[in-house]
């Protein structure tokens, strides 16, 4: 049978780098990175941020990768979702043509739509950040067991091709994708050394040669065939994959 599964040896990798969203700063004040130029006096008051249209808004700014608004930014933009909507009012009593500004206005106004609409998609990237950013490392592991797909010994690695048996798709990868097991002639068990690369890739979504952490199982794959990473190297990692060899033998 596949061997147990060894979550608790990559549970940091899963995580992946990302910067603090809290700290404390010498001063015992609060500070969050959804709220920049504020402190907040006790945790209490931080946590409440938390539930505020600020911090979920910052929350998808930091996942596409943008800078966070401060409140009085973001005060603006409602201000100006108001603003958008009368001029739409006042578009269409003119016929239907906008101003530069207006032009200007609605652009942005279709950005921000679009940051929403992923971050309503349960798959994207922006709910998967939302919905782990303040998760202990326990409660971390329990989502992403909660949300991987199901997956057995006949699982593409690289794709979601499913063969009929582990040797069928050892043959499956190796024709499509060029990945093979290495030193096979010195690993004692290769159920489970494929098995605990199916939780690297289907739980953790963590590619195989680089270590990167993705926020899907579909992303993880698409980055290893598009980067030609199908592929697992000994070299380095012989911790990692020890359990699985008898380089002695």
């Amino acid at each position: 049978p596949p061997a147990a599964c060894p979550l608790a040896a990559f549970a940091a990798m899963l995580r992946g780098p990302s910067r603090p969203m809290e700290e404390v700063t010498e001063d015992k004040a609060f500070r969050c990175y959804t709220a920049p130029g504020e402190t907040f006096a006790t945790e209490a008051e931080m946590k409440a941020h938390y539930h505020t249209e600020l911090h979920r808004f910052n929350l998808k700014r930091k996942v596409a990768g943008l800078a966070p608004l401060t409140r009085a930014q973001f005060e603006e933009r409602e201000a100006r979702g108001v603003r958008e909507a009368a001029a739409a009012a006042a578009s269409q009593q003119r016929g239907g043509k906008l101003s530069t500004a207006e032009r200007r206005e609605a652009r942005e106004a279709r950005r921000e739509a679009k940051l929403e609409a992923q971050a309503r998609n349960p798959r994207s990237k922006a709910a998967q950040h939302a919905a782990t950013s303040g998760l202990g490392e326990e409660d971390y592991l329990s989502h992403k067991l909660k949300q991987a797909p199901a997956f057995d010994l006949g699982c593409d690695l690289f794709s979601r091709h499913k063969s009929e048996s582990l040797e069928a798709n050892l043959a499956h990868m190796a024709r499509e994708h060029g990945f093979y097991l290495p030193y096979l002639d010195y690993c004692t068990d290769v159920a489970g050394l494929v098995h605990y690369l199916q939780q690297k890739v289907y739980i953790g979504n963590v590619a195989l040669a680089s270590d990167r952490t993705f926020h899907s199982v579909e992303a993880v794959q698409a980055h290893m065939r598009a980067k030609g990473g199908c592929r697992v190297s000994l070299e380095g990692s012989e911790e990692e994959y020890g359990e699985y060899y008898d380089m002695q033998g």
